[in-house]
């Protein structure tokens, strides 16, 4: 919100609003935090023990779960990559717009992981799987054609919804780690596991910017969001196969 107030003030002063200025003052408040930041994590004390683990664990019975890291890193790096491009080039969206955007998409998080984390531990992982990856659809479907199906103005303020949309939806890949949990048998195992996905989501991440970028030159964007809605498609009825295990106590 400061970045979006920052540059609201610079173009009441005068300057433009790709003015070099506004992005020194930015880059130059992000060091000093970053610098605050260091000194007070290198201040902290150290208490955590070494556990022995392997930093890649794979287990035919998370195979499932791999998958569905696979589709959540594509549908990720869309979002971060593509719905921001799509805002600039498109509709001309400045940097306190985008600014002011994520600003809203970070209150929203806050507010509603919380209400997210008691919907997947109310009515299960799966269904909430189901459900995120199919309004992801719609959210893909609004992406590439709201300039084709609104006056552009109204497009404009369609896409800015969408974006905190796709921001609040994206909060259920909590449920993925729900599931892990319940068909993992140890801490260690757990965490061994979710950073695995962590592995499989960056590797998919990277394949996915320069495929996206490629499609979106030739093809248009239409044509990149129309794929990414068939990988939420595929993404519902993989999550609809998805068995829960039986219940474990053992930590």
């Amino acid at each position: 919100m400061l970045v979006s107030l920052l540059f609201v003030v610079l173009a009441s002063l005068g300057y433009q609003r790709d003015s070099l200025l506004g992005f020194r003052i930015v880059f130059l408040i992000a060091a000093i935090l970053l610098l605050l930041s260091t000194m007070i994590a290198l201040s902290m004390k150290d208490k955590g023990k070494q556990v022995k683990r392997s930093r890649l664990y794979y287990h035919k019975k998370y195979n499932k779960f791999y998958m569905l890291e696979i589709f959540y890193g594509a549908r990720k790096q869309i979002f971060l990559t593509f719905a921001p491009y799509a805002l600039i080039l498109f509709y001309g969206a400045d940097t306190s717009v985008i600014a002011m955007l994520l600003a809203v998409c970070a209150v929203f998080g806050m507010l509603l992981s919380p209400a997210i984390g008691a919907l997947v531990d109310k009515l299960g992982y799966k269904k909430i799987m189901v459900a995120d990856t199919l309004i992801l659809v719609v959210v893909c479907i609004l992406y590439g054609y709201a300039h084709r199906l609104f006056p552009m103005h109204i497009a404009f303020i369609v896409v800015c919804v969408n974006f905190v949309l796709d921001s609040i939806i994206s909060l259920a890949s909590m449920a993925t780690n729900v599931y892990v949990r319940d068909l993992s048998t140890s801490r260690e195992e757990l965490t061994a596991t979710l950073t695995t996905g962590i592995s499989v989501n960056h590797l998919i991440s990277v394949m996915i910017a320069l495929l996206g970028g490629y499609i979106w030159k030739t093809l248009g964007i239409e044509v990149l969001f129309t794929l990414s809605a068939v990988l939420g498609v595929i993404n519902s009825i993989f999550a609809a196969t998805i068995k829960k295990p039986e219940q474990r106590t053992l930590y």
